[in-house]
């Protein structure tokens, strides 16, 4: 016992030390320190106990709400955040970036091939760094060290991070289904809440035809789809889905100014993409 104690110091201690190198001044740092505290989290998570190994519970080593949101938060800078693409800045309005001896409007000639090899491979090796990050996040969840909910930071990008993540993300939706079939499904409800919210504080209350709007009801289909299968073991959380969601539809808006719509009212259409995976005596 006086070893497991004196072990499970020394972990804390590197673990700690790991949190504090989240927020260097150095992009690698940030990143190996994440990559190194998702292995130890996971290898001292509650999996240590399994195969009648109780005596090591001194040892678990489970994620305070100021590491967890630390973890979400470096996701979300050093994955979902990355440099777009010049189709990506046209359709935001942004320029891309100058080439000198250029003049704007100009058509940019093209790189010459060991530049655009260069590219090419760096674009990969980032892209895989990030994948590497992603799936550490992801295994922690898995392995139930951080709480299902925590989910919802990735899975609100399963569709526009698709071409990218798509396979890490998919296989994250069908672990997860697995270990409570209910609270996944309230998981997935909190990814669209989460990502309404955020479009009504950027746009206001008239949003039904903004393309980010559309962009929510296509990943609320891309979610029903995961519904198609098993419709009997999945109508108690489909169920419980809809009136969450119509509760939070009809959530009465902040402030004074009594008879106001509810703000969140268009929710119901993104709701309704999960409608048809309803049994017929549910739709009554």
């Amino acid at each position: 016992q006086e070893q497991l104690r004196s072990l499970k110091t020394r972990v804390s201690s590197f673990c700690l030390l790991c949190q504090s190198c989240l927020s260097d001044v150095d992009a690698g740092v940030r990143e190996q320190a994440f990559v190194v505290l998702s292995d130890l989290l996971l290898v001292f998570g509650p999996q240590l106990l399994r195969d009648g190994r109780e005596a090591l519970a001194p040892l678990v080593l489970l994620p305070d709400a100021g590491l967890q949101s630390q973890l979400a938060a470096f996701l979300m800078d050093h994955v979902f955040h990355h440099a777009c693409s010049h189709e990506e800045l046209s359709a935001t309005g942004m320029s891309p970036p100058r080439v000198p001896g250029v003049s704007p409007g100009m058509p940019v000639p093209p790189l010459s091939p060991p530049v655009a090899a260069e590219n090419s491979e760096s674009h990969i090796e980032e892209l895989h760094q990030r994948r590497v990050l992603l799936a550490g996040f992801c295994k922690l969840i898995i392995y139930n060290v951080l709480e299902l909910s925590a989910a919802s930071d990735v899975f609100k990008h399963y569709a526009k991070f698709h071409s990218d993540y798509g396979d890490i993300i998919k296989e994250t939706l069908n672990c997860t289904r697995q270990i409570d079939r209910q609270e996944w499904a309230r998981t997935l409800l909190l990814s669209l809440q989460q990502l309404m919210t955020e479009l009504l504080l950027q746009q206001g209350p008239e949003i039904r035809a903004a393309e980010a709007f559309l962009e929510i009801r296509d990943l609320a289909r891309r979610f029903s789809l995961l519904f198609s299968l098993h419709q009997l073991r999945n109508r108690p959380a489909l169920l419980s889905m809809h009136r969450e969601g119509i509760r939070f539809a009809f959530q009465e808006p902040p402030g004074p100014g009594p008879g106001l719509p509810p703000l969140n009212l268009p929710f119901l259409e993104v709701l309704s993409e999960f409608s048809p995976r309803l049994l017929r005596p549910d739709k009554a």
